[in-house]
C-alpha cells in the first residue's frame, strides 16, 4: 500500500490533529528562517481562512432555513413540542452561560501575546438597539453586508413560514428546495475542510514561528475550559433539571442512557446514536413511543447542550487573547448567538469549526483560534457528543414528566431488569 492510500484511508480529524503538531514542531524547529518559509505558509493559511469565509452566509442560511423546517412535526403535538422547546431554550441558555463564567475564572486567553491586534470597542453600546438591529429591513442588503445576525433572522422566520405552510405540496417542493441547498453547502465545507490539514499547518507553523509556545499553553487552557464547563452540565445543570423538574433519580438516568452516552463519545455523532438513544428512551426510561417519535430526531439537530457552551467559550478566549473587555450587552448577545450557533451546527462536517468562525465574524473579533480549534476538534467533539446526547435524553424525560405520562414503573425498573446494549440488542441484570 503507497503511502498516499494510507494517507486517504486517516480520519479528516486525526488528519487536522496531526497537522498542527507537525506544523508546530517546524515553526520551532525552522522558527529562525521564519522570514523566508511564511513566504509560502502564510498564503496558504489565508487562502483557507477566505475559504471558510466563503460559505458562512450560504451555510447558515441553508442550514437554519431545512432545520426550522424540518421541527415542523412539533405542531402535531403542541403540548409536547412547547414542553420541549420551553426545556431547550431555557437548558440552553443556562450553558451558554455556564460557558462564559468558566472562561472568565480560568482565563485561558491571558497572556497570549499576539503581534496583531484587532480594533474593537465596546463603550456605548445598546443592548436594545443591538436587539433591533438584528431585525432586516432589506434581507438583499444583510447578504451584501454580510450581517450575519440579519441573515439568521430572515432565515429563521422563512423556515418558520414554510414549516406552517397550509399548502402541502407548495411546502414540500420548498422544503426540498432547500434542503438541496443544505445538501451543496454541506458537500462544499466538505471540499473546503479536505485542505484543512494544509491550512491549519501553514497556519499553526507561522503562529509557532513567529509568537513561540504561549498560543499552545494558552490552547491547553481553553481546552480545560471546555471540559470543566462540560462537566458542570453533565453534573449540575442537567441532573437538577431532572430532581427538581422531572423528579426522578439523575443516577438512575444515567443508568438507563449509557449505551448511547457511550456511542455517542465514539463516533462524535448525535444523528449515528439516534436509533440508540431512541432505543433506551422507549425501553429504558418509561417516555411513551409516541413522545420519543416526535422529539428525537429533531432534538439530535437542534438540541445541543455543549455546543452551547462551547461557542462562547470561543468568543471569550479570543476577546481575552486581544486585550477585548467584553460588556454585558456583548455577553448577552454571545449567550444568544450560542444557542443559535449550536442549533445550526448539526449536519456539518466540521461542524464545529465552521460555527467558531462564524461566532468570531458575527462578534466581529479575529478567526485567529479557527485553525488553532481545529487541530484539536477531535479531543472537544468527544465530550461535545456525549453531552449533547444526553441533553436529548433528559428533555425527554422532563417533557415526559411534565405532560403526566411518564412511566416511573420502568423508568425505575431498568436498573435491575433491562439495559439497552451498545449494540442494540438487550442484555439482563441477573
Amino acid at each position: 500500500m503507497t503511502i498516499l492510500a494510507r494517507y486517504k484511508k486517516i480520519g479528516l480529524a486525526t488528519k487536522i490533529l496531526g497537522a498542527m503538531i507537525l506544523g508546530a514542531i517546524l515553526g520551532f524547529v525552522l522558527k529562525g528562517s521564519y522570514d523566508v518559509w511564511s513566504l509560502v505558509t502564510t498564503p496558504l493559511g489565508d487562502v483557507f481562512i477566505r475559504l471558510l469565509k466563503m460559505t458562512i452566509l450560504p451555510l447558515i442560511f441553508f442550514s437554519i432555513v431545512t432545520g426550522i423546517a424540518s421541527v415542523a412535526d412539533l405542531k402535531r403535538l403542541k403540548k409536547v413540542g412547547g414542553r420541549f422547546v420551553i426545556y431547550w431554550l431555557i437548558a440552553s441558555l443556562l450553558c451558554a452561560a455556564v460557558g462564559i463564567i468558566w472562561s472568565y475564572i480560568i482565563q485561558p486567553g491571558v497572556g497570549i501575546q499576539l503581534g496583531e491586534k484587532e480594533e474593537y470597542s465596546t463603550a456605548g453600546v445598546n443592548l436594545i438597539e443591538s436587539l433591533v438591529n438584528w431585525i432586516p429591513d432589506n434581507p438583499a442588503a444583510s447578504f451584501a453586508n454580510f450581517n450575519i445576525i440579519q441573515v439568521i433572522i430572515f432565515a429563521l422566520f422563512l423556515g418558520i413560514g414554510i414549516a406552517t405552510l397550509p399548502i402541502p405540496k407548495v411546502k414540500e417542493k420548498l422544503e426540498s428546495f432547500f434542503s438541496a441547498g443544505n445538501d451543496i453547502m454541506t458537500r462544499i465545507v466538505g471540499m473546503i475542510m479536505s485542505f484543512a490539514p494544509i491550512g491549519v499547518l501553514c497556519l499553526i507553523m507561522n503562529v509557532t514561528g513567529s509568537l513561540g509556545s504561549d498560543v499552545l499553553t494558552g490552547l491547553g487552557m481553553m481546552l480545560v475550559t471546555q471540559y470543566v464547563a462540560y462537566a458542570t452540565i453533565i453534573l449540575i445543570i442537567l441532573p437538577v433539571i431532572l430532581k427538581f423538574i422531572a423528579k426522578v433519580n439523575p443516577i438512575q438516568h444515567l443508568k438507563n442512557v449509557y449505551p448511547a452516552m457511550l456511542l455517542a463519545f465514539s463516533t462524535c455523532s448525535s444523528s449515528a446514536t439516534l436509533p440508540l438513544t431512541m432505543k433506551c428512551m422507549k425501553e429504558n426510561s418509561g417516555v411513551p413511543d409516541e413522545t420519543v417519535n416526535l422529539i428525537a430526531p429533531p432534538a439530535a439537530t437542534i438540541n445541543m447542550q455543549a455546543c452551547c457552551a462551547e461557542m462562547p467559550i470561543y468568543a471569550v478566549f479570543a476577546a481575552q487573547m486581544f486585550g477585548i473587555q467584553l460588556g454585558i450587552g456583548e455577553l448577552l448577545i454571545i449567550c444568544l448567538l450560542g444557542v443559535i450557533m449550536a442549533a445550526g451546527v448539526a449536519g456539518v462536517p466540521g461542524g464545529g469549526i465552521m460555527m467558531s468562525a462564524i461566532m468570531m465574524q458575527v462578534m466581529g473579533l479575529p478567526l485567529t483560534i479557527v485553525p488553532w480549534v481545529a487541530g484539536i476538534y477531535r479531543l472537544i467533539d468527544m465530550p461535545n457528543t456525549m453531552l449533547n446526547v444526553t441533553g436529548d435524553t433528559v428533555g425527554m424525560v422532563t417533557t415526559s414528566a411534565l405532560m403526566g405520562d411518564l412511566d416511573r414503573d420502568v423508568f425505575y425498573r431498568s436498573n435491575k431488569k433491562h439495559i439497552v446494549s451498545t449494540d442494540g440488542g438487550v442484555s439482563k441484570d441477573s
